[in-house]
């Protein structure tokens, strides 16, 4: 989560900086951009842990013979 948070601010930080400095704009926005697909590349990752673990289930309750 850190890293998303970081990612994200450093994003922020490049399109800041490009609106300071035009003429080295074309740099900072394309650093910019890369911090993008990294944010999205963390969101991605989390996703994917989370839908990959195994739920906990709770243990089996026995049945009764007649049900089975």
């Amino acid at each position: 989560m850190k890293e998303l948070l970081r990612a994200r601010a450093m994003e922020s930080m490049c399109r800041q900086r490009a609106s300071f400095f035009p003429e080295e704009s074309w740099k900072f926005l394309a650093e910019a951009e890369m911090w993008k697909h990294r944010v999205l590349d963390l969101i991605d990752e989390h996703h994917v842990a989370c839908n990959q673990a195994t739920p906990k289930l709770p243990p089996e309750v026995p049945r009764p013979q007649g049900l089975r």
